[in-house]
């Protein structure tokens, strides 16, 4: 095998299956820079003999059996990547190749596009094995958990999103962004996706499925990879789903993804909620985002009321002032005084923020000099000042009881 850095010419492809015809239409996609061979037998010496970097596994092998089979191919060959093509993506093919290690499970016939979205799946999956992100635990002992930041308000169109997306573009910029991930618990209409121009196939349902067998390896094959390097963990991809991911599930999955990150920002839903009350409490840190209209403060009244009724800890929850310098607004002291707590952040209004949106890239991103910009770097030094403690580890609720 290469010592160097792989890459996806062509020139270190193999193509696998019991079919001629699918090795014919493989050899004339790749133009005959390809390998291929009709077992997994012959995969392996293959692999053994080659300079093999991407192994495409044809729908004769795409079962249960025919990839547990294969999977030996990545425990030989940790720098090597494997893709499936199917017939028919089922869940219980997805689950055996997510188990194996494998990039991605594609749905045949195959095309030059969907070969090279896989190309860029396997490039990224060498990268992250060559760094050592896939390692199970650093040498020296354990990882420190993750600091989790909840964001949350208590009104739609407060900006909840557009903050939790900067910030996690931001935290990305200025760290390891393969450390950095962004979970999305708004779980029937969660929009982080939409805001960073991603299509998941996998999401939080696929993650709450599995949580019997759900280690590091399977939970990093679920996330869904934002061209930055950062990790997202997408919602439903309808709203029908939603109930197949229940509380527990939720606190259990962000438990499991903790170690893997140093830093865990979860978008959430306007809801004050049993969901939203558990991901407080295992929080290190809440941002409060409030508008400057009158519904979006009455709301964050209440909900901070009823959080101080629960005891819940105020020293963990800031608050960001969103559109801070919009016309016809209320009085930034008033508000503070309405809430009972100062406001840590303010982010000005700007017409480049939904325009940013639509174009799916944070304006951290597209201006990143722009006053916008600069009000969510003031939200980043909140995460990033010094060193945040709280109970958000401890899982109990102690502040309920």
């Amino acid at each position: 095998m290469s010592d160097g850095k792989r890459s996806f010419d062509g020139t270190g492809i193999l193509v696998v299956d019991g079919d001629e015809g699918f090795l014919t239409d493989a050899k004339r996609l790749f133009e005959g820079g390809v390998g291929t061979v009709g077992s997994i037998a012959d995969a392996q010496r293959a692999v053994a003999d080659s300079n093999i970097d991407l192994v495409v596994l044809g729908p004769t092998f795409a079962t249960e059996v025919g990839i547990r089979d294969a999977s030996f191919l990545v425990e030989e060959d940790a720098g090597l990547a494997v893709v499936v093509v199917a017939g028919t993506v089922t869940a219980t093919v997805l689950r055996a190749a997510m188990r194996a290690g494998f990039v991605d499970v594609i749905e045949a016939p195959l095309d030059a596009v969907k070969m090279a979205e896989a190309m860029g799946e396997a490039e990224r999956l060498g990268r992250r094995r060559q760094s050592g992100v896939l390692a199970a635990e650093p040498f020296g002992g354990p990882r420190r958990e993750a600091h989790v930041i909840t964001v949350m308000s208590a009104k739609g169109g407060s900006g909840k999103t557009v903050t939790a997306t900067n910030l996690t573009m931001l935290l990305a910029k200025t760290h390891d962004p393969s450390r950095v991930c962004i979970v999305d618990a708004d779980l029937q209409f969660g929009d982080v996706c939409l805001v960073l121009q991603l299509e998941p196939k996998l999401t939080i349902v696929n993650a709450s499925h599995e949580l019997e067998h759900l280690d590091e390896s399977l939970l990093e094959s679920i996330l869904t990879v934002h061209p930055s390097g950062l990790r997202v963990l997408a919602a439903p991809l309808e709203p029908a789903f939603a109930d197949e991911v229940s509380t527990a599930a939720m606190t259990e999955i962000i438990a499991r993804l903790r170690p893997m990150f140093d830093y865990i920002v979860i978008d959430t839903a306007s809801l004050l909620d049993e969901l939203l009350l558990s991901l407080l409490e295992r929080s290190d840190q809440v941002l409060f985002v409030v508008d400057m209209d009158l519904p979006s403060v009455k709301n964050a009244k209440l909900a901070l009321e009823t959080l101080r009724l629960l005891k819940f800890p105020s020293a963990k929850i800031q608050l960001v002032l969103n559109r801070s310098n919009a016309r016809a607004r209320l009085d930034e002291k008033e508000i503070e005084k309405s809430l009972k707590l100062k406001i840590s952040a303010a982010i000005p209004s700007d017409g480049m923020v939904p325009a940013s949106v639509n174009e799916g890239r944070p304006v951290v991103e597209s201006a990143p000099r722009s006053k916008v910009a600069k009000g969510f770097e003031t939200v980043l030094r909140l995460v990033t000042g010094p060193e945040k403690t709280g109970s958000g580890r401890s899982g109990k609720r102690r502040w309920m009881s």
